[in-house]
């Protein structure tokens, strides 16, 4: 059962338990400062935590502040098409459980769309046949109008301030000028919307309504209470084929600080129910309109503990009662401190304004769709809905889009953000292996796409393993995405080197994953051979290049840490030699040229190349990344197989085809961990960014997906700093001609620090979060390197181009000739 009785934003959160092994909760992962209330004295010690990781990084506050008031989001018109079964175009908001889409057709007035991260239901297409699938799903709006004003021919604007993350609107009408500033609390679910006129103006009467639509699948509620209150209330549905086991309500309570309506009135037709208040703003006056969310979710089995949507909405009512100007400062403060804190946990400067209005903004995207200790974590469009038909139902992708979004987090310091993601999958094992077990397989496969529905219920015991195999029981075609799943789960062990992590959650987690991989490969005498699986959806295939590297993934991933731990020292020898005896990535000759192909053998009717030029390259998901198997160094012959695949595929996100649908998240890293010519990455990914941008919020839209365009970001920082292999690399593919620099995360939990100038990098800073032997391969020429920390010399082995030193936690060690 879960409610926001207690409010989960923004703190760590205690979920049902200790994290015991597979299949637990995940119980406060991630280093987040904790932000419980909204009250002054948390807002100092947010504020005070903020500027110690700002100064544990080096990164200068202010020098961010003006770099991203360079790249803020700005539009002079209102934005259109905002209400959208996909990423919509609107300006965005959100603390990783309320999401806010900002947006309106209208010169004089504003609507704000919320979504909240556990409201699911299903979706109900209206097209012909009907249709429904488990989605989130919106709960509700509030639109500030002008009423009866006329707009003025010029003067309207709207801006997100990245830094700040807020949104301002500036409706700009006949007689007057309204400004409103809102952003999302971080302590608890509120939206605040500050708005004044300037002096001198004439007074303006204003309306606020909050809407829902009717529909009997999702009962919903609207009315006023007292004079002061609007509220919202909704269901979700537990009916009809949707498979919905998680029963939802949310509701929310929106009032002016410090006054009251003059007028409130309510209505309902055949499509919404809303209700309204008026007020004036005089001129140059400020008034505050606050609305907050309370929303509980539990398994429907045990509905009768439910709280009822009456409740839920008086629980809203009081939260928002208890808003006052000192709340609100206190909150204010504790917002800018979060955002401090985000924006200087790692940097980059790259001296292009495209790419770096690029890079901030799906940072800030995903900053705002994922927090630790949040209820669920964001799907396909996160939090952002506009209304009840979300394409694909919004769900969790498991064969890539869900997994997406967090390419960059971990590199750019934000392994915190996962911490949702890794508790729902970690969860779910439990499902997925009896499903596993019951096709006759040990281990644990992993079905295409899933909800958080199993979060709120009692996980089931393990059933034994059938005594047939029988493939066509197993929870999905694609074999991969169970490790294409945990990938992120791998990510936060290698770059945070959290052991107790490691020993409790993923160690287990990969022992069932590689039991999987071994008693689904079939020997055929010389070989381990992957059959009947699948590359592409819908396909039968033969060793896909997914499946063979993941499989690599999990296994040497394995390698690494029983020998950390201490424990299955006599499954080396087994792992090793299937590694040993595990097919070969396919490859195959095109234009006289070797490449990778998709899979060994394609058995799919809509998809039947093996290699695919124009398509997303999925051929190098497995070996490249993110399986993560060959990188720049690497072995010499996969890396030109790669090469030769990127020139002949084509695939750079400009043309129609997988590339503009699906691969944007895919081709540039690939290209960057193989070491592609720097410059020419360079202008292609501008010119996929401008080909898929959108200059209303400024982030990329493509049309396979939604916000997992946000896993970009990994491209700039693999460009700038690569960590795999054990070895540290420093602008490894990076025009030299382009100056530079960055604060990034390396695997192994080294904060590192360089910059490039006229083509020379003068030093490399290392910081030491958990101690260790780093290693970097040397970015000059002179073959000899000199390590110092803290003002002396500190050991250090000098071979073949990389320097090898021990390190101890929370030291900084910088690196020169």
């Amino acid at each position: 059962m879960r409610s926001d009785k207690y409010p989960l934003v923004g703190r760590r959160a205690v979920l049902g338990g200790a994290a015991a092994g597979v299949g637990a909760v995940l119980v406060g992962a991630g280093a987040e400062v904790a932000r419980a209330t909204g009250s002054r004295a948390g807002a100092e010690a947010a504020a005070t935590a903020a500027t110690a990781a700002a100064t544990a990084t080096g990164i200068s506050w202010p020098a961010v502040q003006a770099q991203l008031a360079a790249v803020n989001p700005h539009v002079t018109k209102p934005i259109s098409g905002v209400v959208t079964s996909k990423y919509t175009p609107g300006m965005l908001l959100g603390n990783g459980d309320l999401g806010v889409v900002v947006g309106d057709s209208s010169a004089t007035q504003q609507t704000f769309s919320f979504g909240k991260s556990d409201f699911w239901g299903s979706d109900r297409k209206t097209t012909s046949p009907l249709v429904w699938q488990p989605s989130i799903l919106p709960v509700g709006k509030l639109t500030v109008a002008a009423s009866g004003a006329s707009a003025a021919s010029s003067g309207y604007s709207m801006t997100t301030d990245l830094a700040g993350a807020t949104v301002t609107s500036v409706l700009a009408l006949s007689n007057a000028t309204v400004t409103l500033k809102s952003w999302t609390a971080d302590n608890d679910n509120v939206l605040i919307t500050q708005l004044s006129s300037k002096a001198g103006s004439s007074s303006v009467s204003l309306t606020a309504t909050v809407t829902l639509p009717v529909d009997s699948a999702f009962p919903s509620g609207a009315g006023a209470l007292n004079g002061t209150q609007l509220w919202l209330t909704r269901q979700n549905n537990t009916s009809g084929n949707g498979n919905v086991s998680m029963q939802a309500t949310a509701a929310s309570a929106t009032q002016l600080v410090g006054a009251k309506f003059t007028k409130t009135s309510t209505s309902k037709t055949s499509s919404q129910t809303s209700a309204t208040g008026t007020f004036t703003l005089a001129g140059g006056a400020t008034a505050t309109l606050v609305t907050a969310f309370r929303s509980h979710a539990q398994d429907v089995s045990d509905s009768s503990t439910a709280p009822t949507p009456t409740q839920l909405r008086d629980q809203a009512v009081t939260a928002s009662t208890a808003i006052d100007a000192t709340w609100i400062t206190g909150a204010a403060s504790t917002h800018a401190a979060f955002w401090q804190d985000f924006w200087t946990r790692s940097s980059i400067v790259v001296g292009d304004s495209q790419l770096e209005a690029f890079y901030f903004n799906a940072q800030y995207v995903l900053g705002s769709a994922t927090r630790s200790g949040v209820h669920n974590p964001p799907s396909l469009w996160a939090q952002w809905l506009t209304n009840d038909t979300p394409s694909w139902g919004g769900r969790y992708f498991l064969n890539y889009n869900q997994e997406a979004l967090y390419y960059g987090a971990f590199s750019s310091n934000h392994a915190e953000l996962s911490e949702p993601y890794r508790r729902l999958i970690y969860n779910e094992v439990p499902w997925q292996r009896n499903t596993t077990h019951g096709a006759g397989y040990q281990g644990t496969a992993f079905q295409r796409s899933m909800t958080p529905f199993h979060l709120y219920e009692t996980q089931p015991s393990t059933v034994p393993v059938a005594s047939k195999k029988d493939y066509t029981k197993l929870p999905a075609d694609q074999k991969s995405n169970g490790t294409f799943a945990a990938l992120p789960l791998i990510w936060h062990w290698e770059y945070t080197r959290d052991t107790t992590y490691l020993q409790t959650q993923l160690y287990p987690l990969l022992k069932e994953l590689d039991a999987f991989w071994r008693d689904f490969a079939v020997f055929d005498g010389k070989r381990y051979v992957f059959q009947h699986s699948s590359a592409h959806e819908g396909g039968d295939d033969t060793n896909p290049n997914l499946d063979l590297g993941f499989a690599r993934k999990v296994i040497n991933t394995l390698l690494e840490t029983s020998a950390i731990l201490g424990v299955d020292a006599n499954m080396q020898s087994t792992w090793q030699s299937f590694l040993a005896k595990l097919s070969a990535y396919p490859t195959g000759t095109y234009n006289g040229v070797t490449v990778f192909y998709t899979a060994e053998v394609i058995n799919n009717p809509s998809l039947p190349d093996k290699f695919e030029p124009g398509n997303q390259p999925i051929n190098m998901e497995g070996v490249i990344f993110p399986g993560e198997q060959c990188s720049i160094g690497g072995d010499a012959t996969l890396l030109q197989y790669a090469i030769n695949s990127l020139t002949q595929m084509n695939s750079w996100g400009v043309t129609s085809g997988g590339n503009s649908n699906n691969g944007f998240c895919k081709e540039f890293t690939i290209a960057a961990r193989v070491g592609w010519p720097a410059e020419d990455l360079v202008q292609k990914v501008k010119a996929s960014i401008a080909h898929l941008w959108r200059s209303s919020n400024d982030t990329d839209f493509q049309g396979g997906g939604g916000i997992e365009t946000s896993g970009t970001i990994e491209t700039l920082n693999s460009m700038l700093m690569q960590s795999e292999a054990g070895a540290i690399r420093v602008f490894p593919c990076w025009p030299t001609a382009r100056d530079a620099s960055f604060t990034l995360l390396a695997k192994g939990a080294f904060l590192v620090s360089s910059a490039i100038s006229g083509g020379t990098v003068a030093s490399v800073g290392i910081t030491s979060q958990t101690g260790g032997s780093a290693t970097l391969v040397l970015p000059w020429n002179t073959g000899s390197a000199t390590v110092t920390a803290n003002g002396s010399s500190v050991p250090v082995t000098v071979s073949g181009g990389r320097a090898t030193f021990a390190t101890t936690a929370g030291t900084t060690y910088k690196v020169t000739p």
